[in-house]
């Protein structure tokens, strides 16, 4: 394993790739990633952000966008595109592969080889790699905090507790929720003194990763050090979140077993099958390898426990509070992952112990990958189709109320009004609808100038007419003025697109001319 260690690790990014990086524009921005977008191009455009503690999180997103759109030369909101936000996701999603290795002083190259492997292909961890979202971000810091806490503690490594600092800095920075994985760490730090009967910690340098973790949380969460607000708000947020994870305030109460169903067989009115099995049930086996002490030799079982309670505390935690979206099991999936390559390592090496003929032994390992190259192979198929001809199908238990292909219809629609006005994207648009069936529009019209936005028809000032109304599917307009369309937005809601009568003309004129 040592010898093909890099090929292998090669190997899986490349797995990571093919998943994450093919036809990032190609599934319509959910309404949470068009939200996200829109708060940047006020960063990109106005060059302030201040923390909204009421429904946008922490500020890493958005500052960590700032190099993507200078790469790309985007200077307004308008010159981004879908490709400038999904890259950001995309690219700490592999680098969340390729950190995998941090770990292999404490769980050995399989495990980490098996564990690498897992990233790359979970269906979750694909699907949301190309989202918009905190989530990856989040993911990857925890990961970095565990790794770098780890090497600090075992070898005392001050580079290291500053490293593991800034990490869980940065994951508070993107998200206020991280507090649940720094619950679970804790209670996992816990229990492993009290079964190790650990009495002594590093103090020095716990105490050096805790500041330079308040030091990078206070800088971005104060708009480096222009608004000082922020960071109070970001204490103050949490009476929000305890609303909505009490089930008070949110329409997203599910029950218990909702990840657990997620993780272990989904399928949904006819659709195909989803299943994290993998993960879990190689995680299962390597909290049994962990509790019975089988591990291989070169595995710390102390960081092993570790690693066991903080995924087992962390998926209880998830499951009892009442507010749940898919992307949230993140966080806890990824712990279910590492175990799972501590599993397959464990696996691997009962054979020594049991065979004593070593070229048997060999043979018996060859014959046990096989075996995993058929699970992992459907895992990937999985992955592939979810991010892929499932990506906004209600029937994937990733998709969740998310647009719908249709919408982007109305979106080539409006495109192609534009190309035959007179104005061109300067035509004056009005959408008469609430926030809840607005969104991702806001994000699609960027480029349009001259668009105004009501959540009433008698508050929109009727002086000047409009080339298009965007409206909800009960809005009425006078027929000898405008055409009417209608497409989805999301499942059972549907937008209606009022055209100017002559401007309708003027485009089945160009069609007819073609």
């Amino acid at each position: 394993m040592n010898k093909w260690f890099p090929i292998l690790m090669l190997l899986a990014l490349i797995a990571g790739i093919a998943l994450r990086v093919p036809h990032l524009a190609d599934r319509p921005l959910h309404h949470d990633e068009a939200n996200q977008a829109y708060r940047f191009g006020q960063l990109l455009e106005g060059g302030t952000y201040e923390y909204d503690a009421e429904d946008h999180h922490g500020p890493t997103l958005y500052y960590l966008t700032l190099p993507i759109t200078f790469a790309t030369a985007s200077r307004t909101f308008a010159d981004t595109s879908e490709y400038t936000f999904r890259s950001l996701p995309v690219i700490f999603g592999l680098l969340l592969i390729l950190a995998i290795p941090l770990l292999r002083c404490g769980i050995g190259t399989t495990a980490v080889l098996a564990t690498a492997l897992f990233t790359a292909i979970s269906p979750a961890m694909a699907y949301y790699s190309r989202f918009y979202i905190q989530e990856t971000l989040l993911v990857f810091f925890t990961f970095t905090a565990l790794a770098a806490g780890w090497r600090s503690i075992k070898i005392g490594s001050k580079t290291w507790a500053v490293v593991a600092g800034l990490s869980i800095g940065l994951m508070y920075a993107t998200k206020e929720t991280s507090i649940l994985a720094f619950a679970a760490m804790f209670g996992a730090t816990v229990l492993c003194a009290l079964m190790a009967h650990i009495t002594h910690f590093p103090l020095k340098n716990m105490v050096l990763g805790f500041l330079c973790a308040l030091l990078i949380a206070f800088v971005l969460y104060s708009s480096f050090f222009t608004h000082m607000q922020g960071p109070m708000d970001s204490v103050l947020a949490y009476k929000g979140y305890l609303a909505r994870g009490t089930g008070v305030e949110t329409e997203h109460v599910h029950p218990w077993h909702f990840y657990l169903r997620m993780l272990t067989w989904y399928r949904f009115d006819g659709g195909p099958v989803w299943s994290e099995g993998l993960f879990l049930g190689f995680g299962l086996f390597g909290c049994i390898s962990i509790l019975r002490k089988k591990l291989p030799h070169t595995m710390d079982l102390g960081l092993a426990r570790f690693l066991m309670f903080y995924t087992l505390l962390l998926t209880l935690a998830y499951s009892l509070i009442a507010y749940k979206t898919p992307w949230c099991m993140l966080s806890f999936l990824h712990g279910w992952i590492l175990l799972a390559g501590i599993g397959v390592a464990s696996l691997l090496d009962c054979c020594q112990g049991k065979i004593t003929i070593p070229s048997a032994v060999l043979a018996v390992r060859g014959l046990i990958i096989l075996l995993l190259i058929g699970p992992a192979y459907t895992t990937y198929r999985m992955a592939e189709r979810a991010v892929f001809r499932y990506a906004a199908d209600y029937r994937n238990p990733y998709v969740y109320a998310h647009t719908a292909p249709d919408f982007k219809r109305m979106v080539r629609r409006i495109s192609e009004l534009e190309a035959v006005h007179e104005k061109g994207s300067s035509m004056y648009v009005q959408v008469i609808a609430p926030p809840d069936s607005t969104w991702p529009l806001p994000f699609y019209l960027r480029r349009f100038p001259n668009v105004g936005y009501w959540t009433e028809a008698d508050q929109v000032p009727g002086k000047v007419k409009p080339a298009l109304v965007i409206a909800g599917p009960d809005f009425e307009t006078d027929e000898d003025k405008f055409v009417s369309e209608f497409y989805g937005l999301r499942a059972g809601t549907l937008l209606s697109i009022h055209i100017d009568r002559a401007l309708w003309d003027k485009f089945i004129a160009s069609r007819t001319a073609m």
